[in-house]
């Protein structure tokens, strides 16, 4: 850093980042968190401020970045361990006190190096550096030493948030979303709001956005296909008459599906040239590899590479429809009845084609899979997210569907006025094996990552909350080798991702998937008390139950009566998981 000017070289330090996030977690007040922001990023260069933009959101590379740290509790113990020479037990019992990896790390380090209050010199772009090798470390022995050298050098803040970072699932837990940084940025560097989040959209990086924020560049913002986009949310309600008093008449009816909700990218990859169909899950992961069937049928609706001027008949009686060159569907991903192609099978079946890297061909003709498109966000290389719901229906209705919809087809819909019609509406889709409802308003937009009472859910036919797990215990019996009592929670609410637990349940999954959660929770476990497993908050579980009661036994204040469970929420990340208030609707209380 020779030359370079000392405030400006301490601003781009990771310690600053550090001073910054610890004083964003020591307010809880909106202003002033957003205050401390703006006068923090404009002293960054570009790359620094790439890298402290991505940070803030809880995320160590960018969503379209498939790379992961594989960090976990096992690998984070073991280091602190090697570097402050604490044993077990002793680490046990102050993570039970602290309740957070993070803040061991920096007690342990402020006892172990107390001549490091300010911190380590590195730069912000050199943390970011030290994750991208550590990502690229495979196998645990060796991931866990790489992870032990990049932490020895640090001051205690800048121990304790790269332990947070690397534990992170999207979240630092200090009152700060990515949603607020894009507020920041734009207050930082004097552009409109709108305009940072259409950027964001488009690309699919707040930190590149925060770099053409700076720069005045916004409006050069394009397109990057195969960066996933998020989704848009329904709210739920309980009758048909309420939808009918919130939608203006008429609206639409679709039904709501029992699958996996997905994102397909249809188009070209820029960096190779070459046609490509990618498959995003609600959590932004890609999924494409599972879905061989899917991709040959997105592939030939996209046409990728091929450009508007090819035009191709729906059939033989009628005019030619532009092939896009480049999609962005929403949808759904949903295995289907081989004997009767229009009746999905249940999601207990869908199972069998998860998780797969390869699918064979028994399997792929006993569970076919296809992707039942109801909404597009871009095409052609521009969003339409701002189009309304009919709008962008039409340009869905003017797409060639394979024949018989197979690997891809287009969800029905109907426009309806009345309660009557939707409660018909309601049983047909269940007759089609169907969840339920989903009732949209047609002058809609396309609002990614936000609820509200455009789109409408109706389930109906039983109570269900989706619930993240934070405790796992071992059975008893033919269960006492496999962890199948688990403990969940739900979120304080929208914009408080406090959890509270709220029940337990062991009920509604087979031995084969009490296995496979028994792997994944050991994996996730960061303490434990004799037969219980504190796990870190990342299983979502979708829940149902007999009644909500209320219960001082729980921190919700509410307990969940004869639980059971549904499924496995894959599909789900846990910051999406029902909050207290929904808990207190149901309950009666809201």
């Amino acid at each position: 850093m020779a030359g370079m000017d000392a405030t400006i070289a301490d601003s781009l330090s990771f310690h600053a980042w550090c001073l910054a996030a610890e004083a964003i977690r020591a307010t809880t007040k909106r202003l002033e968190k957003s205050a401390v922001l703006e006068r923090y990023l404009p002293t960054l260069d570009d790359a620094s401020l790439t890298v402290a933009a991505h940070f803030f959101s809880g995320l160590v590379f960018p969503r379209h970045d498939m790379r992961v740290t594989q960090v976990g509790g096992s690998i984070a113990f073991g280091a602190l361990q090697a570097i402050t020479g604490k044993g077990d037990d002793e680490l046990h019992d102050r993570y039970v006190a602290l309740g957070d990896v993070g803040d061991l790390a920096r007690e342990l380090y402020a006892e172990r190096f107390p001549e490091r209050t300010a911190g380590s010199g590195i730069l912000l772009v050199g943390i970011a550096e030290r994750f991208a090798e550590l990502a690229a470390t495979s196998g645990s022995n060796a991931k866990r030493e790489r992870f032990r050298a990049m932490l020895e050098p640090l001051g205690p803040l800048e121990a304790q948030y790269v332990v947070k970072l690397a534990l992170g699932s999207g979240e630092l837990r200090i009152g700060l979303k990515e949603a607020q940084v894009e507020e920041a940025v734009a207050k930082a560097f004097g552009r409109p709001l709108a305009a940072v989040r259409r950027a964001n959209l488009l690309r699919g990086d707040v930190g590149e956005v925060a770099v053409l924020a700076k720069h005045d560049a916004l409006e050069g913002a394009t397109l990057a296909l195969f960066h996933p986009i998020g989704f848009m949310l329904a709210q739920p309600l309980e009758t048909a008459e309420e939808i009918a008093a919130t939608l203006p008449a008429p609206f639409a009816v679709e039904d709501k599906y029992d699958g996996i909700r997905a994102q397909a990218h249809v188009g070209v990859d820029e960096a190779t040239g070459e046609p490509r169909v990618a498959l995003f899950s609600r959590t932004l992961d890609e999924i494409t590899h599972g879905y061989p069937e899917v991709v040959e049928a997105l592939m030939e609706i996209g046409d990728a590479g091929r450009g508007t001027g090819d035009e191709r008949p729906r059939d033989a009686s009628s005019s030619p429809v532009p092939r896009p060159a480049s999609l962005i569907l929403d949808g759904e991903l949903l295995a289907f009845d081989p004997a009767s192609p229009d009746r999905a099978l249940s999601f207990k079946a869908f199972q069998r084609r998860l998780g797969r890297k390869t699918q064979d061909a028994a399997l792929l003709a006993e569970v076919p899979v296809a992707f039942v498109a109801y909404d597009v966000l871009a095409a052609d290389g521009a969003l339409v997210v701002d189009e309304t719901y009919a709008e962008r229906r039409g340009r869905l209705e003017r797409l060639a569907w394979p024949e018989h919809g197979r690997g891809a087809r287009l969800a029905p819909m109907a426009l309806v006025s009345s309660a009557e019609e939707v409660e018909r509406a309601f049983a047909d889709a269940r007759a089609r094996n169907n969840e339920g409802l989903i009732a949209k308003d047609p002058s809609s937009r396309y609002a990614p990552g936000r609820r509200g009472k455009t789109w409408i859910k109706l389930k109906k036919a039983m109570a269900t909350l989706d619930v993240v797990v934070t405790g796992a215990e071992r059975g008893h019996g033919r269960r006492r080798a496999v962890l199948s009592d688990y403990t969940f929670a739900v979120r304080a609410s929208d914009s408080d991702p406090t959890l509270l637990n709220v029940g337990k349940a062991y009920n509604g999954l087979t031995d084969a998937e009490i296995v496979e959660l028994t792997q994944r929770f050991e994996a996730l476990t960061v303490e434990k008390y004799g037969r219980f497993h504190r796990v870190r908050p990342e299983v979502v579980l979708e829940v149902t139950f007999d009644v909500v009661q209320k219960s001082a036994r729980h921190k919700a204040g509410y307990a969940l009566r004869f639980p059971r469970i549904v499924r496995v929420r894959d599909d789900k990340p846990a910051a999406e998981v029902d909050t207290l208030a929904r808990v207190r609707e149901l309950a009666g209380d809201g």
